[in-house]
């Protein structure tokens, strides 16, 4: 069952209309995807998410390149990277 629900997920359906297929509630089906290993879908980095996201743009990787292995968008990271007081670079590398 959760296989399946995994599957639809990854797959872009969204959780409470697999959660009703399945009869239990969202919430449940969420936790047991996120127990499994699944991020979901707007769902904030951690800090220590955060914290990776800047040691890698700082060590001179791309707001696409970190979101990619992180699992985020750009726009993601680059919030993410102002709220902790990163200073951005411009698309050449230099500091703004």
């Amino acid at each position: 069952m959760l296989d399946e629900a995994e599957r639809r997920y990854k797959c872009g359906e969204i959780l409470r209309v697999i959660a009703d297929d399945l009869g239990v509630s969202r919430q449940r089906l969420a936790d047991r995807l996120r127990d499994r290993g699944v991020r979901l879908r707007r769902e904030k980095p951690s800090s220590g998410e955060v914290l990776e996201m800047c040691r890698r743009y700082e060590q001179g990787e791309s707001l696409a390149r970190v979101g990619e292995r992180l699992g985020f968008n750009a726009s993601t990271v680059r919030t993410n990277l102002l709220r902790a007081g990163v200073s951005l670079h411009d698309p050449h590398g230099r500091e703004r």
